[in-house]
């Protein structure tokens, strides 16, 4: 701003000499014309810069280690106006605060949310020469999604399979079958007709596939910063692998809220779940688990080999 007054009076100081040389009508107004300049301009700046929005922003998903720059964006019916700024940036399971020029990168060396909210915000008219703060100003949440890490030694998958087997719904092919009577309402499509003339009474061929036991992944959200980066990849990991093999599971994390329980069914309920629990603070030390009841029980902790 100091340079476009600079160069605003240096305009003044150049009609002056102007008109003092040729004292004509036109130089006349030419100076009146500058004069009035940063009053008209402010008049028709005024509408814009006060009706406008600022939000911080930036390109989403954020993974972790990335490099992406945080910017401001200007939301205004009117042509935008010049706008000076900060971003504030705030990763909320720790309260770290950084301040950020808009074009830095976000601190992305860590998993967890981020809170950017513009700050010192100012509002310039079309000339630049004044300005007015505003409050309109949005902040943004930016997940820092943590890298899918293996874990070597996970126990054999099996065990998790199914412990007994129930009718598939609305029949249908399936591998395994149980052969029953006849019950009516029951489809003339699943008769086994070589068995029914054996035994002189319709027997049904009902398809049948497992019944799941209920699958539990647990995980503390303490430790430091490197060991949570590890326990989220590794709770990433799994459950992306357990979802492959379409096994719902759940997610039962300590966190300082208490316990909180997401259930993970595809990919889209695996990230709402993941987004809402980057957004969580550290458990207590003295925190201590509930009885859980599972068919299979998988710890996730801040080591590769711990279970």
């Amino acid at each position: 701003m100091v340079r476009r007054w600079i160069l605003y009076l240096l305009a003044v100081v150049l009609c002056m000499v102007f008109y003092f040389a040729y004292l004509q009508w036109f130089a006349w107004l030419l100076l009146v014309g500058v004069l009035c300049l940063p009053l008209a301009g402010l008049l028709v700046s005024l509408p814009a810069m006060l009706t406008l929005q600022v939000a911080a922003s930036c390109a989403l998903p954020v993974g972790l280690g990335e490099e992406e720059p945080a910017s401001l964006r200007v939301d205004c019916k009117l042509p935008a106006p010049p706008v000076r700024g900060r971003i504030r940036v705030t990763r909320t399971n720790t309260g770290e605060k950084w301040k950020l020029k808009p074009g830095r990168n976000l601190p992305s060396d860590h998993c967890g949310e981020l809170v950017c909210q513009p700050v010192q915000i100012k509002v310039y008219d079309y000339l630049g020469l004044f300005f007015v703060p505003t409050q309109r100003k949005i902040a943004l949440s930016v997940p820092i999604l943590p890298k899918a890490e293996p874990i070597r030694h996970l126990p054999d998958i099996e065990r998790i399979l199914a412990q007994s087997w129930v009718p598939k719904p609305g029949g249908g092919y399936a591998e395994n079958h149980e052969l029953r009577l006849y019950r009516p309402g029951d489809s003339l499509n699943q008769i086994h007709w070589k068995m029914s003339a054996k035994t002189g009474k319709y027997i049904i061929r009902e398809a049948m596939i497992p019944k799941n036991s209920r699958i539990i992944l647990t995980m503390e959200l303490k430790g430091t910063a490197g060991q949570q980066d590890t326990k989220f990849g590794q709770l990433v990991w799994l459950s992306q692998y357990l979802l492959e093999k379409e096994l719902r599971h759940e997610w039962s994390v300590l966190t300082g809220n208490g316990l909180r329980s997401f259930p993970v069914a595809d990919e889209a309920s695996l990230m709402v779940a993941l987004n809402q629990l980057l957004a969580e603070p550290p458990a207590m030390d003295d925190a201590t688990w509930p009885s859980l009841n599972a068919g299979w029980h998988y710890r996730i902790g801040g080591e590769q080999d711990e279970a």
